[in-house]
């Protein structure tokens, strides 16, 4: 008997993953609880333990994206079973036990034998062993004609075509390469979720981004003052550390923008859980600090270089990507000024920060050399008029340009 391996569910709201590297080889010997494939869903990277013993017959490649219960591969029990496997027969495959709902995909007909494999979502329809081999020795797998069940190619079809290709006649030279080379990007897990899900925010709700700019000379001076007693603070404080807790601070007075909105009722928050964009390589994380209304400002420190590195690692635990109240995104490190940041539903704004520059500003009758910066507020224009707008960030440049009050 041999047993199925489908893609399991990681998450309430998973509904299908993309394979991202096997760990185990086809045809290798693998134990129950081995780590064998990591797979991709819309937040992290999530490692796949094998759920039998037995020899790994593979049949999602990677980079494929599989629904949520779909097979990705079988574990023959005996050697026997696992040749059947690789010339293309189907011998009795045992259920795997379902960790979530599966998804069931409707009945397909058999395509009639073709000279050429059949394909299917622009895929070659191969067994696993005969796409090793194609791969080790360069073989492009439409090229082949498959002799296993509906034109399926086995093992032996790619050895053939290998044995056709020696005795071929020589190919004239390549054409010379054209100047435009295209290559071709498949949105996959993170990215495919975010791009889903800022395309949606935008279609979903009433978006509008107000500005304001701020003189923040003597937050950049406070933050050296800070900086000078880290020994005693013990962490280094950064800008992004005092424009987090000044939002905290703005949002205990202004409730209605610490909420969610599912389009009828707005939840006003007690408790401000921040979600803290962070640029990764595998695309924008945002993890959430809880509770950062009870926190000081080196708690806040500790919590949000806690969930950044780990979330730049793809090592966040399950939840602390949901639950949030309120985002803020600082995009200072960039020779960006201002943007128009998207919201990040159910939440009703987003909080964004550009970079401190500095330049002449009128000061009394003087002008002088100040460190400006832009704040900006996407908001959901269902929920907010321009007047609570106005009111957050007056407050917003109160806070940034008399840093005492971020802290007391």
């Amino acid at each position: 008997m041999s047993f199925e391996l489908v893609m399991p569910r990681a998450g309430l709201t998973m509904v299908e993953g993309t394979i991202a590297a096997w760990t185990a080889a086809e045809g290798q010997q693998v134990k129950k609880g081995d780590v064998i494939m990591e797979f991709e869903n819309e937040k992290n990277t999530i490692e796949f333990n094998c759920t039998h013993d037995g020899i790994l017959h593979i049949t999602a490649q990677e980079g494929d994206t599989v629904a949520v219960g779909a097979p990705i591969g079988i574990v023959a029990e005996s050697e026997a079973e696992y040749a059947a496997l690789c010339g293309g027969a189907a011998p009795a495959v045992a259920p795997a036990p379902e960790a979530a709902p599966v998804v069931e995909e409707p009945a397909v007909p058999a395509a009639p034998a073709a000279p050429i494999a059949q394909s299917t979502g622009g895929r070659v329809r191969a067994t696993g062993l005969a796409k090793k081999i194609a791969k080790q020795k360069g073989v492009d797998l439409c090229a082949v004609k498959g002799t296993g069940p509906n034109g399926r190619i086995i093992a032996q079809d790619v050895q053939e075509y290998l044995e056709e290709q020696k005795n071929a006649p020589a190919v004239p030279a390549a054409a010379a390469v054209p100047d435009d080379v295209v290559t071709e990007i498949q949105m996959t897990g993170i990215r495919k979720a975010i791009a889903k899900n800022m395309f949606n925010s935008l279609q979903e709700m009433a978006q509008c981004t107000a500005a304001v700019e701020v003189d923040v000379t003597e937050l950049l001076d406070y933050r050296q003052k800070l900086v000078a007693n880290q020994e005693y603070l013990g962490c280094k404080v950064t800008v992004n550390d005092l424009l987090a807790m000044a939002t905290v601070k703005m949002l205990q007075k202004h409730p209605t923008a610490n909420a969610t909105f599912d389009g009828k009722t707005l939840y006003v928050h007690s408790a401000v859980n921040l979600s803290v964009a962070v640029a990764a390589e595998v695309g924008l994380m945002v993890p959430v600090v809880k509770n950062a209304e009870r926190m000081s400002l080196v708690e806040l420190h500790n919590a949000m270089s806690d969930v950044a590195l780990r979330a730049r690692d793809q090592k966040l635990k399950g939840g602390e990507q949901g639950g949030g109240t309120f985002t803020i995104s600082n995009v200072g490190m960039f020779p960006i000024d201002w943007s128009t940041p998207i919201i990040n539903p159910p939440q009703v704004a987003i909080l964004g920060f550009g970079r401190a520059v500095k330049k002449p500003v009128v000061v009394g009758d003087d002008i002088k050399v100040r460190s400006m910066m832009h704040v900006f507020l996407t908001f959901d224009h269902r929920v907010f008029d321009g007047l609570e707008v106005g009111r957050i960030l007056s407050d917003m440049q109160k806070l940034l340009e008399n840093p005492e009050l971020i802290t007391v």
